[in-house]
Formats: C-alpha cells, sequence, structure tokens
C-alpha cells in the first residue's frame, strides 16, 4: 500500500473492486469508515474465479496461498473453510534433465552453494541488484539455474534478472559486508524467542477453500453488497478522479496511471513503466487410466534451460481434497504457459494449447492419452514485474500524490503481490 488514510474524515471512496478494492473496503467498513466501492465491470473479484466443470472445479488465477492469522480470520469472518495439503502429497519438484528432483542439485553444486552463502560478503549497492546476480553471488550458477529460476518463473513468469532484488524479496537484502548465512543465522536467532516459536508453531501453511478460490471471492461480494448497499456499484466507469476526503485506487497500475493524468503527470508516467507478465493458466482433466504410476506432490517447476514449453505443472487434485468430483476416475492438473520468455502463448490458439498440455503431461509425467477437458485461461496482464526500477516508482508515488493523507494507491504491484500479503496490507489499513 503507497500513501495513508485521512482517519479525521471517515468517507471512503474505493475504485476498483477487483480483490485488492473489495480487501480494502471490507477492512475499512469494518473499522467504521463510511465506503463507496466503485466498479467498471458487472462483476467483481478481478481476475480470481472458480468454474465448475463435469469433472471437478478450475481456477482461472490463485489457486491456494499461506496462512497468517489475518488470513485465518479473515476466512473464518466470512465462513469460508480452508483445508491444507494433503499429508501424504507435499513434496515439490524441480524439472533437470527432464526428470522430477526433489533437490535437483548435485553434491558438488550443493557444496559450492553453501560456500558462497558462508563468505561471499554483500556490497553496499543492494537496491540495485537483480536476483540474477544476488543468485550468482550468493549461492552460484547451478543454484541459480535449478533453484531460483524455477521458482520465480513459476510465480512471476519471469527470470530472475528480470526481479530486483529490493521489490521482490526484501528479506533477501543484505547489509554491506554482510553473508547470507550469518544472516540467515541471525534471523533464527531472533525467532528463537518464546513468542516468535508460538508464532512460528501457528504456522505459515499452504491452504486452499474447500470450494475453490472463487468461494472466497463471492462471500466477500455478498458481504459488501449487505454492508455498503448502494454504494457497492458496478458498471461504473470512473474517467476521472473521485472528489471523496479519501481516495483508494485499487486498479491495475496502468488504469491508475491514466486517472492520475491531470493531477499527478509525472508520476502517471512511472506508472506506465510498470510492465506485466502474460501468463496462460491451463486446468486439465485427465482419466487415471491414463497415469503409468500414481504421481503425488505439490507440483513441478522447470528450470529455463530445460526447453520446455511450460513453467511448470501443479498436481492439483493430489494437493487438495474436492478438485475433482470422482477422484477413483479422474485427476486434474494445472499447467502455466507463457510468462516473459515465452509470450506469444496468450495469442496461441486451442488446439495449439490442447497439444503442448498432451506433450508437457506425456514427458514429463508419463501420462499417455486425450485429456477429458481443458479449461483455459488467458491473461495478458497478469502480474506486475517486480523490476529494479519498481521501488524508485513506489518513492514517486510517496513523494507526490500519495504524500498528502487520505490518497492511497493499492494493489498487487504496491509491495504485496500475494493474496495473503494484500489481506495482511488491508488489514493494517486504518
Amino acid at each position: 500500500m503507497l500513501g495513508s488514510l485521512d482517519s479525521t474524515r471517515r468517507e471512503v471512496t474505493i475504485v476498483g473492486a477487483g480483490i485488492a478494492g473489495m480487501l480494502a473496503a471490507y477492512a475499512l467498513d469494518k473499522k467504521g469508515y463510511q465506503v463507496t466501492l466503485l466498479e467498471s465491470s458487472e462483476r467483481a473479484g478481478g481476475l480470481i474465479s472458480t468454474r465448475r466443470t463435469a469433472y471437478g472445479i478450475a481456477e482461472t488465477a490463485a489457486h491456494s496461498l499461506l496462512t497468517t492469522p489475518a488470513v485465518r480470520e479473515f476466512c473464518r469472518e466470512l465462513g469460508v473453510e480452508l483445508i491444507e495439503v494433503r499429508k501424504g502429497s507435499r513434496a515439490r519438484y524441480i524439472v533437470r534433465d527432464g526428470k522430477l528432483k526433489k533437490f535437483p542439485l548435485s553434491i558438488r553444486e550443493a557444496a559450492d552453494a553453501a560456500f558462497r552463502a558462508a563468505f561471499a560478503r554483500a556490497e553496499n549497492h543492494a537496491d540495485a541488484l537483480t536476483l540474477d546476480a544476488w543468485g550468482r553471488k550468493h549461492l552460484g550458477d547451478a543454484a541459480l539455474e535449478y533453484l531460483l529460476t524455477p521458482f520465480v518463473r513459476g510465480i512471476y513468469g519471469v527470470q530472475p534478472d528480470e526481479l530486483g532484488v529490493a521489490a521482490a524479496f526484501p528479506s533477501l537484502t543484505l547489509a554491506p559486508g554482510a553473508t547470507l548465512l550469518g544472516a540467515m543465522l541471525r534471523k533464527s536467532l531472533r525467532r528463537s524467542s518464546s513468542e516468535n516459536r508460538q508464532r512460528k508453531d501457528e504456522g505459515k501453511r499452504m491452504v486452499a477453500p474447500l470450494h475453490g478460490m472463487g468461494d472466497l471471492v463471492e462471500r466477500l461480494e455478498k458481504r459488501l453488497e449487505r454492508n455498503l448497499g448502494d454504494r457497492f456499484r458496478k458498471g461504473v466507469r470512473v474517467d476521472v478522479l473521485p472528489d471523496a476526503p479519501n481516495v483508494l485506487l485499487a486498479v491495475p497500475a496502468y488504469a491508475a496511471a491514466n486517472l492520475l493524468e491531470v493531477e499527478s503527470p509525472v508520476l502517471s508516467n512511472k506508472l506506465r513503466e510498470i510492465e506485466y507478465t502474460p501468463l496462460v493458466s491451463v486446468t486439465v482433466f485427465v482419466s487415471r487410466l491414463s497415469f503409468t504410476k500414481p504421481i503425488k506432490g505439490v507440483g513441478a517447476l522447470v528450470a529455463a534451460n530445460e526447453n520446455r514449453k511450460c513453467l511448470g505443472i501443479l498436481f492439483t487434485s493430489s494437493s487438495f481434497e474436492e478438485r475433482v468430483f470422482d477422484e477413483s476416475r479422474h485427476a486434474s492438473f494445472t499447467i502455466l504457459f507463457g510468462g516473459t520468455s515465452q509470450p506469444q502463448w496468450v495469442s496461441a490458439s486451442d488446439e495449439e494449447i490442447r497439444m503442448a498440455v498432451r506433450e508437457e503431461l506425456a514427458t514429463l509425467l508419463n501420462i499417455e492419452g486425450e485429456p477429458l477437458e481443458l479449461v483455459i485461461n488467458r491473461w495478458p496482464r497478469a502480474i506486475p514485474r517486480y523490476s529494479v526500477r519498481l521501488p524508485q516508482i513506489w518513492q514517486e508515488a510517496r513523494r507526490t500524490w500519495c504524500a498528502q493523507p487520505g490518497r492511497i494507491l493499492f494493489g498487487n504491484y504496491t509491495g504485496q503481490v500475494s493474496l495473503r500479503g494484500m489481506i495482511e496490507s488491508a488489514a493494517a489499513m486504518g
């Protein structure tokens, strides 16, 4: 979140009823603000929804989230039942040399990574570091290629040289002269207090709503419709900044740029510099008869030098219950395509995507045969790119339009890209 509320004035107008706008509206309504929520489309929730098929459910965007006290409380208030990853299906894999591996580094590569973590010292230019440069220095080339790269491709759809450490992973920022191992040991010691042990015991676990992410969005939307009444307006196009004591823009960066073009032209131009990554998410349902061996785990991410078509595969029905209606006969997977390395997949035909899905399932998971059903979601602007320039844009926002209390930017480009992070940020508002 960029900016702050004018807490002396209890009216807030929020532009955008995607998940960020709805979370902000819910939190501020709870704290006694009179909230007006405006959405240009007829549907709230943005990218997040759940579709029911003949075989099971398919998510359009986020599939799960990490639990924290704020997340648990939020879901409890909405009556959303959360389920954890199945106990026997918590393994995570990296594809190396065409095979799924729980730990993809050789002994020699792991030793090199440990040596660098212990002895490579940070220099005094952390804000300018890409994850690529940070990874090569503090972990080495192999760890970068087979640990960091698959992770950021699967989460952000980008390569490590397109991410800034200070923007995307601020916890990895090291003080000048510090080593990665030393920083990790200091953090571990701080966590050893009884209070922190209790927090650790509560655990950050991967969970999903029992009935899909769409259930969370729908319950939130209904709660806001009930609480806000006619102050929750859909199908309302907003072309100029609202005249209100508190204005919160919960729209993508490029849409916020349009609204700020007159009042804050420098910031408007900066916001237009934020690039978004194209992604294609495909939920595929298959017959269990097509399996050559059982598949258990959370999923597999693919290193860039594997030259595969996909970025990764989530083992959807293996991870969570109730993803397919008949588990004895069917299974579901979610395959990610696109990203900055292969943006052409957003414009690929359904048939091209179907062929790619068959190839990736056969090659990586030994699943042969025709899929029962595919649910394809194309997102030309899926995730904002957390580049080395992004903190400078945040600084410009705080220096200009957001400097005045009552002027706020809030979305997945303002510091928290995950649903869990946005829930926590919204809960802290006010």
